[in-house]
Order: structure tokens, then C-alpha cells, then sequence
């Protein structure tokens, strides 16, 4: 909404509410901060990316090419200053879109690569060296267990894309869905681009019956609340 326009003909534009104003990047463009324990996200401002940062190795969750190589240098501010290795042994993928997974041939071909059947046979349709196909791949379900925490994937149906999942931390009282929920802001007037729009607006729903407090949603500079998902239904 624009109000009455300025002595140079452009438009005054309403200022951004705090609600929707997010972390500033550091020099480098990027801003890492705990989740909780040893969960952690990461952002440009424009994009988010997560990790697990374990005993046994990180666990990185969508790869933004946004954020590019700043993944790596977050991951080895974190690791550096908690004592734990910085080899990134598992990656899960949201969804096959470029804008979340373009980064994720960064870090080798020596990572456990895990996302929807559906994911697979779409990286494998675009064939892009950027995306490595993942290595393991479930229909409805899967529970990744590493350094002794867990997460948990699951399918429910189309929505944003036909293999868009959701990622449950349960112990870190963590949800991770992509491209639905923007954090301090109105529904997306285009729903996102999205692929099946009754699956789009159901999401929302579905988002709530998990049990969390953290929401990570992909982009923007914050992690969103339920109150930010109950605006989207």
C-alpha cells in the first residue's frame, strides 16, 4: 500500500514493521545463530540453511546457493568454538528446487545425500552436477539418527512442490518447512509459485499439528512463530 506520493513523484511506502525485521548479516553476508542446543540456521537475510552440528559429524539442511560458501564458513565457526568436527557427513534436501539445493556439490561427493523418492526423480530429470541425486530416498517417512540425535522426515502430500517434507526436530522442539511461511509477512500473492495450491493452503495446518516452538521456513531474516503460520491458513 502506497500513501500519497512525494514532492519527486515516487511513492512513500509504509515503513517495514519490526515483526518483520530479521538479524543483520556479518562482513561476510551471512548470520549464524543456535536454535537450540546444538541445532543451528543460518541466513543471508534472503534465504535459510540449517545444521546439526554433532560428535559424529554435521548434518546440513538445504543448501541456498544465496548463501554459497558462507555455509562452510558458518559451519566452521560453530564446530571451532564447540570442539566438535566440521566434516559435513549428512545433507538432507527439503525439495529439488534450485534456489534451496544449488550449493550442496560445495561439499563434496563424500555426504550422505537424503530427500523424497520425488526429489530424486526431479534432480535426475534436470540433471544438474550443482545437485547430486540424493543417496537415500523414502516415500512417507524417515528417521535420520546421527551422533545421537534424531530427526525425523516425513511426506504429506503436495503442496509447495510435489516433494516438499517436513523436518522435525523433536528434540530440539524444531520445525523445518520450506517456501510456505514467510516469518513476519502476509501470504505471497503468487502462494509461492507453488505446484498444487490446495496442497499450499492445507500446509498450514499440518505445520500445527507438529509439536514446536522453532520454525525455520527458508527465507527471511528470523525464524517464524506459530503465530507467523496462523496467518498463512
Amino acid at each position: 500500500m502506497t500513501s500519497p506520493a512525494s514532492g519527486d513523484g515516487q511513492p512513500d511506502y509504509a515503513p517495514i514493521p519490526p515483526s518483520a525485521r530479521g538479524v543483520t548479516p556479518n562482513e561476510q553476508g551471512y548470520y549464524v545463530g543456535r536454535v537450540e542446543r546444538n541445532l543451528y540456521w543460518v541466513t543471508d537475510g534472503v534465504y535459510q540453511s540449517a545444521f546439526l552440528a554433532t560428535p559424529d559429524g554435521v548434518v546440513l539442511f538445504d543448501t541456498p546457493p544465496s548463501i554459497g560458501h558462507n555455509l562452510r564458513r558458518a559451519i566452521d565457526e560453530i564446530t571451532a568454538a564447540e570442539g566438535v568436527t566440521n566434516r559435513v557427513t549428512h545433507m538432507v534436501y527439503s525439495h529439488h528446487h534450485d534456489d534451496h539445493t544449488g550449493a550442496s556439490s560445495i561439499f563434496g561427493s563424500d555426504v550422505v545425500r537424503i530427500g523424497h523418492e520425488e526429489t530424486r526423480r526431479l534432480l535426475l530429470r534436470d540433471n544438474n552436477p550443482a545437485r547430486p541425486l540424493p543417496d537415500v530416498t523414502f516415500a512417507d517417512s524417515y528417521t535420520l539418527e546421527v551422533g545421537g540425535e534424531r530427526v525425523e522426515l516425513s511426506w504429506r502430500g503436495p503442496n509447495h512442490t510435489p516433494d516438499n517434507i517436513y523436518i522435525h526436530f523433536p528434540d530440539h522442539d524444531t520445525l523445518m518447512f520450506i517456501d510456505v511461511v514467510n516469518a513476519g509477512w502476509v501470504p505471497i500473492y503468487n502462494v509461492n509459485l507453488s505446484e498444487d495450491v490446495p496442497g499450499y493452503m492445507a500446509a498450514p495446518d499440518i505445520v500445527l499439528s507438529f509439536p514446536w516452538t522453532h520454525f525455520i521456513c527458508g527465507h527471511l531474516g528470523r525464524l517464524a512463530t506459530r503465530d507467523d503460520v496462523l496467518v498463512h491458513q
